[in-house]
């Protein structure tokens, strides 16, 4: 009746997937979208301040594209503590207690991943208006101010 060598024995094993070791299927939502949280309903309010504030801190930085993974991180956890640092706020001004010793040492730590991804931003911002070698000497032997 049956054929004992079928495609569906409890041996049989599936078929490996043909996909490229790099392909975009391959890498994590993290990698693929660098600013979307992983198992979260990134329409809620609180994601969508978490993206904006990624996004311009990537932009201040020299934008994502030039950020490493490191880099990446940092923007992230800054877009985090800001996110609880703004929930702070708003309970205090509804009046409930706050942790004044957390609000002091997420503002520190804010201040902190800020000035580093700042800096970052002036080193991208000062390669870009450094002219290169050629141009330079293109323009002094025109006999332009470089």
């Amino acid at each position: 009746m049956h054929d004992s060598h079928n495609a569906f024995t409890s041996t049989s094993q599936p078929a490996p997937h043909k996909r490229a070791p790099g392909s975009v299927t391959n890498r994590s939502v993290v990698t693929n979208k660098p600013w979307a949280l992983p198992g979260i309903d990134n329409r809620l309010p609180q994601a969508r301040r978490f993206r904006d504030l990624c996004k311009q801190f990537a932009e201040e930085a020299g934008g994502t594209n030039k950020l490493s993974e490191a880099e990446r991180a940092h923007v992230r956890q800054a877009a985090t503590l800001i996110l609880r640092a703004e929930a702070l706020q708003n309970a205090q001004v509804l009046g409930e207690l706050v942790d004044g010793d957390e609000a002091i040492r997420l503002s520190s730590e804010i201040r902190r991943l800020l000035e580093k991804l700042k800096s970052k931003g002036r080193k991208v911002d000062a390669e870009r208006s450094a002219p290169d070698l050629r141009s330079y000497l293109a323009a002094r032997s025109a006999g332009q101010p470089a």
